[in-house]
């Protein structure tokens, strides 16, 4: 029998205690990064670490659950970077936050590429066709750069990187889209999980008419044009580890999306003999599951 422990933000800095020493199964995914504001690229997802046959002895093991950055600023030429993810922690394996998006050049500061992280965050847009380029996804093996924006008039911003795959550059006609994450049936059910936040677009007649698409596994969509609330870049889904969309511009508000949380899963296999309908209590989260066609879930 499949008993699953899922231990989502609010769980953070509670335990896992196994009675005694066995295999299991883990996803860890950190929070993601949030998107640029003001002409931003999208967040990068949150680093992203799965496994089978982990080694786990009779003890506890204290769980941490990354946040989902916050957006850039909400205003016209705020300048504000995404802010980073927070780390995701089961035992010795640690996912890294994703990387905040790249923002604005506005001529007198440099523009600035996306953050760093376990999937790195889309490039800002800037002025007279400069480029901000996407980040470097640090370390490596937990996701993928971002995506690189293009400046003038329309803007684009880049695709924050995912799981599966690096956020999209722009070219002269279409923002980045946030890269793909990845599907995992751990809990028994494929879920994707670990997606980019797309890239703002903005431009006159039309032509930023549509942000990047937020990647497979909870990214965010770009905001796009100038109008509230299209402006706005869109927050990525709690419990994925989403990288959040980039804002758009002008006097509308302009924020990046939020990034979102990360969790932790943790699965293995019980050696009782039970019974669909069967009630398990977990003393570790102090939580109750059923057992429903071979699997737990909480009630």
């Amino acid at each position: 029998t499949k008993i699953v422990h899922t231990f989502l933000l609010a769980d953070t800095g509670t335990s896992f205690t196994p009675t005694s020493a066995s295999d299991v199964e883990y996803l860890v995914v950190a929070g993601g990064g949030g998107g640029g504001g003001d002409l931003g690229g999208g967040g990068g997802a949150g680093g992203y670490k799965t496994a089978t046959g982990f080694g786990v002895t009779a003890q506890s093991y204290t769980i941490t659950v990354g946040a989902g950055g916050a957006g850039g600023g909400t205003t016209r030429q705020s300048n504000t970077v995404g802010t980073d993810g927070g780390n995701s922690v089961f035992s010795t394996i640690t996912s890294t936050g994703g990387g905040g998006g790249g923002t604005y050049w506005n001529g007198t500061v440099t523009y600035q590429t996306g953050r760093s992280g376990g999937s790195a965050g889309g490039g800002g847009a800037g002025t007279n066709s400069t480029t901000g380029s996407g980040g470097t996804a640090s370390p490596s093996g937990q996701g993928n750069n971002g995506g690189r924006a293009y400046g003038g008039s329309p803007y684009w911003g880049g695709g924050g990187g995912g799981s599966s795959a690096v956020g999209g550059n722009t070219t002269s006609t279409a923002a980045g889209a946030g890269g793909a994450g990845t599907s995992n049936s751990i809990t028994g059910t494929a879920t994707y999980y670990a997606g980019g936040g797309g890239g703002m677009a903005y431009g006159s007649s039309g032509a930023g008419s549509v942000g990047g698409a937020g990647g497979s596994g909870g990214g965010g969509a770009g905001g796009f044009s100038n109008t509230a609330p299209n402006s706005q870049g869109v927050d990525a889904t709690s419990n994925t580890g989403g990288g959040g969309g980039g804002g758009s511009y002008d006097s509308a508000p302009s924020g990046g999306g939020d990034g979102g949380s990360g969790i932790v899963i943790i699965s293995y296999t019980s050696p009782l003999n039970v019974v669909d309908g069967s009630i398990f209590y977990a003393t570790d989260t102090n939580k109750e599951y059923v057992l429903n066609s071979n699997t737990w879930t909480e009630v």
